[in-house]
């Protein structure tokens, strides 16, 4: 039972510190960069990286 209780307490974190998951839904480039929106129907997310860097389809972002 002690051991299934530590198991139990290890994962809680986990849970806390979940984030929402947003989709791609535009890109664009810049001179040295490439900008990919991210957005569900309640928020939008904007991610810059460099041109050599592959974007992702969906992407997880942190609860403010």
């Amino acid at each position: 039972m002690k051991r299934l209780l530590v198991l139990t307490q290890a994962r809680l974190p986990a849970h806390a510190h979940t984030g929402i998951r947003l989709t791609l839904t535009d890109e664009q480039e810049k001179d040295n960069a490439k900008v990919y929106i991210y957005s569900n129907a309640n928020l939008t997310e904007t991610v810059t990286i460099r041109p050599s860097e592959q974007c992702k389809y969906t992407r997880t972002f942190k609860e403010d």
